[in-house]
């Protein structure tokens, strides 16, 4: 499938599948922003609305807040089920295009930028001094919109009383633009398109054109939108965290940035994430122990924006529905808003602070910390004969060369590619994989043993060439053989330098600022350590630990090096010693 279909795919389903009208109780407006850039808004009204004050709930949106057809000009229905079960239930919602989309005006230099972020302010203002306004507000979202939502904290409105970020990004550098240090080409290339297509209101490759504000079409905002920076072009020449970005450093774009004023405005927060969506699982435990807002968290094991089953001891090569279901979802949402803008007691406070599901086992956990009670720390080692043990070698020369195979791929529906739409699926049987990587596995256990928390890796190795990225997988191998996906991680080993920073707590931190990045030296043997995903697995007797190794994920990163084939030396004797780190709960 080309690039250009699944985009035309993707923008089909958003637009119709799931599409309610709203047509007679909606209204249009532009709203003065920062500077006077009006922004587009459409404000949407109950059913049976009697003009009475009721809560509003924002979603800013960068993938148009609404639709029409571009011959006639009438809306395209678009409200999601989400946003018609809100409505349904007393809320009125607005819908926001932010600066430099759909139908707003200005030009847009960065995603989220701190002009974006205080553009929120502004529009919230405008709406609480409504006549159909209590004033009280939230915001909720998925994706982009989930983002936009924990954002909107950062402004400290005091109308904000909640807000529901759905498998949002936290830390936009490390994911979903560049893993690892390396651009996540599948997922950015495509993603960079289809948000230009967008901006520049692209009917025939959209086939829709945006919803308008009033009886004129916006084609003076559109004409701003030309000036919009590229994201791919912008990403290829930002390779590190300080980088610049259109105006803004890449590390000013995204939560993690505006840590003090989010935590400050003390906002409850409902999070829903996924164990396998890119790394927003990660980003929603780093917030959990570091954000002082009231949070609940949901870690589900589904593809991006809850749409479909992930786990794979359950999915194989076709979409399963997601748990906890769709509707259970919605009445999660419905609740923790009921709870905290409408002062109704629907027992949020009682929930526990993080439920989690666990893979293998098949169901969900509960903790009020993170990471749970009883959380150990174990070590295996790497040694002779692809073997993983709990002792370090006696070997006083042991070591395994592996010449990088460019062809080993994570397949194109993984957890970085989710993050355009597609389902999680083919992570249950990752042989052939296997058979092209360098692999180190356990004996099969005498004992269960469940993971709970971040994994880490540390090599020593030397390479032939000075660039190069390495990927290290976590499996689960059955008595079988068979081996499934469990968690990953991986690292541009240009940035294997090691730096402090106290919220990444016995994990391996790499700052991937310029000031740190080096090239690996050729032929000597450097220690290099990073973290994996978090996850949660009951690996069962019998069954046995698995890390396979890698230099590529084809379908997923730019080849790293762009010319020539390393080979990898990974060290495992008495004097450089390599292991697996885990997380356990005893």
């Amino acid at each position: 499938m080309t690039a250009k279909k699944f985009l035309f795919i993707l923008f089909f389903l958003l637009t119709y599948q799931f599409g309610f009208s709203q047509a007679n109780n909606v209204e249009s407006y532009y709203i003065p922003a920062v500077n006077g850039t009006k922004l587009a808004m459409d404000v949407y009204f109950p059913e049976d609305y009697k003009n009475q004050k009721l809560p509003v709930l924002f979603e800013f949106t960068r993938y148009w807040r609404g639709k029409e057809d571009p011959k006639t000009g009438e809306p395209i229905p678009s409200l999601k089920k989400r946003d018609k079960y809100f409505l349904d239930h007393d809320y009125i919602l607005a819908k926001v295009d932010v600066r430099g989309t759909g139908a707003s005006y200005g030009v847009r230099t960065a995603e989220y930028s701190p002009t974006e972020v205080k553009d929120a302010w502004y529009i919230v203002d405008w709406v609480v001094n409504q006549p159909w306004s209590n004033g009280k507000v939230g915001a909720y979202g998925t994706s982009y919109s989930g983002t936009t939502a924990e954002l909107l904290c950062a402004t400290q409105h005091p109308a904000i009383e909640a807000v529901i970020p759905g498998w949002s990004d936290f830390d936009v550098y490390e994911s979903p633009s560049r893993p690892y240090g390396m651009l996540a080409t599948s997922f950015i290339a495509v993603w960079s398109q289809y948000v230009d297509w967008l901006d520049q209101n692209s009917v025939e490759n959209l086939g829709a054109s945006v919803r308008r504000v009033g009886k004129d079409f916006p084609m003076d905002a559109i004409k701003e939108h030309e000036n919009n920076t590229i994201v791919l072009e912008a990403l290829s020449k930002a390779p590190y965290k300080d980088s610049k970005f259109g105006d803004f450093k890449s590390e000013e774009l995204d939560p993690l940035h505006w840590k003090k004023e989010i935590s400050e405005s003390n906002v409850p927060m409902l999070v829903l994430t996924s164990w396998l969506d890119a790394g927003t699982a990660e980003g929603t435990l780093l917030r959990l122990q570091h954000f002082d807002n009231p949070q609940k968290v949901v870690m589900m094991p589904t593809s991006h924006g809850g749409r479909s089953h992930a786990s794979p001891f359950v999915v194989s090569d076709s979409i399963v529905e997601p748990i906890p279901s769709v509707t259970e979802q919605l009445r999660l949402q419905l609740n923790f808003f009921d709870q905290y803008i409408k002062g109704i007691d629907k027992e949020v406070e009682d929930w526990p602070t993080i439920k989690y599901y666990n893979f293998g086992e098949e169901s969900f956990k509960h903790s009020d910390i993170w990471p749970p009670k009883g959380q150990e720390r174990i070590k295996y080692y790497l040694d002779t004969n692809g073997k993983l043990i709990t002792s370090s070698s006696d070997e006083p020369q042991g070591m395994d060369e592996y010449l990088v195979d460019f062809s080993v791929s994570t397949g194109t529906n993984n957890r970085w590619t989710t993050q355009m739409g597609k389902p999680v699926l083919n992570l249950n049987n990752r042989n052939a994989a296997d058979s092209l990587m360098l692999t180190y596995t356990t004996t099969p256990l005498a004992e269960p043993l469940q993971i709970t928390g971040t994994p880490v890796i540390s090599l020593n190795l030397s390479t032939t060439h000075k660039e190069g990225g390495i990927f290290v997988y976590l499996e689960d191998v059955d008595p079988d053989g068979k081996s499934r996906y469990i968690t990953e991680g991986g690292l541009l080993l240009t940035h294997r330098k090691l730096s402090t920073n106290a919220m990444y707590d016995k994990i391996p931190y790499h700052s991937f600022r310029k000031s740190d990045a080096s090239p690996m030296p050729i032929d000597k043997i450097e220690e290099v350590s990073f973290k994996l995903h978090p996850t949660s697995i009951l690996i069962k007797k019998g069954h046995a630990i698995r890390i396979a190794i890698s230099g590529a994920d084809k379908d997923t990163f730019d080849k790293v090096p762009t010319e020539g084939i390393p080979t990898l030396s990974i060290y495992r004797n008495k004097t450089n010693i390599s292991f697996l780190e885990l997380p356990i709960i005893k």
